[in-house]
C-alpha cells in the first residue's frame, strides 16, 4: 500500500480552508463554553460526527465513480467548487460590516444566523446533556447534506483514492474541531472571519476552474 500524499494534502487544504471559522467550529466552541464538562469529551464526539459524515460522502462518491465517466465527474466537481465559492460570497457583506463595526453588527448577525439554524439546533438540543452525544449530533445534524458532505462526495468522485480523501478530510475537520475548542476565540479575535471567508472563496473558485480546464484540454 502506497499513499498518494498529493491527494491527501489537496483534500486536507480544501476542507481546512473551507470550514475554518464556519458554523460547525463556532458551535463546538459555544458548546465548550456552555457545558460544564471537560472540552475533550465534546471534541471526541464532534470528531466522530465528522467521521460519520465523511464516510457517507466517500460511499456516495465511490458509487458515482462506478457509473459515470471520470471526465464528466471532474467537470461536474469543478462546477461544484465554483458554485460553492460563489454561494459563500452571500455572507461577505455582513462579515465586512461585522469586521468594521463588530459591536454594532454582532447582535444583528447573531440573530440572523440563529434564525437560519434554529430548526437543526432544536433537533439536537435534547442531546446536549451528554458531551459526547452533544458533540456528535451538533456536527452530524449541521453537516448532513451541507457543504462539507457535498465537498467530500465531489472529492471522492474526483479522486479514485477513498483512503486519502477520507484521511485528509477527517484530519482537516477534526483539527478544526480541536482548534475551535482550544484556540477558536483567539483566532477570531486576531483574524477577522471576512478575510478567512475571502481566502476560502478564492480557493474554491480557483480549484474549480483548474479542474475544469485540465479536463477539457
Amino acid at each position: 500500500f502506497s499513499m498518494n500524499f498529493i491527494i491527501f494534502f489537496t483534500v486536507f487544504g480544501i476542507l481546512f480552508l473551507g470550514e475554518l471559522g464556519d458554523k460547525s467550529q463556532l458551535i463546538i466552541f459555544n458548546l465548550v463554553l456552555e457545558m460544564d464538562t471537560k472540552p475533550y469529551k465534546i471534541g471526541i464526539g464532534a470528531s466522530l460526527g465528522f467521521a460519520a459524515i465523511i464516510t457517507l460522502g466517500i460511499i456516495f462518491g465511490n458509487l458515482i465513480l462506478q457509473f459515470i465517466p471520470v471526465t464528466i465527474i471532474a467537470i461536474v466537481s469543478g462546477c461544484v467548487f465554483i458554485i460553492i465559492g460563489v454561494i459563500e460570497t452571500r455572507n461577505l457583506k455582513n462579515l465586512y460590516y461585522e469586521m468594521k463595526n463588530p459591536v454594532g453588527n454582532a447582535k444583528k448577525i447573531e440573530k440572523k444566523e440563529s434564525s437560519e439554524n434554529y430548526t437543526k439546533i432544536e433537533t439536537f438540543e435534547k442531546f446536549r446533556k451528554n458531551p459526547y452525544v452533544a458533540g456528535f449530533f451538533s456536527i452530524f445534524i449541521m453537516e448532513l447534506g451541507d457543504k462539507t458532505q457535498i465537498l467530500t462526495i465531489s472529492l471522492a468522485s474526483l479522486y479514485a483514492a477513498p483512503f486519502e480523501v477520507w484521511l485528509g478530510s477527517f484530519i482537516a475537520l477534526s483539527g478544526l474541531v480541536w482548534i475551535g475548542i482550544s484556540f477558536g476565540a483567539i483566532i477570531l479575535k486576531y483574524i477577522p472571519k471576512f478575510y478567512i471567508k475571502v481566502i476560502a472563496i478564492l480557493v474554491f473558485i480557483i480549484i474549480g476552474i483548474v479542474v475544469i480546464i485540465s479536463n477539457l484540454i
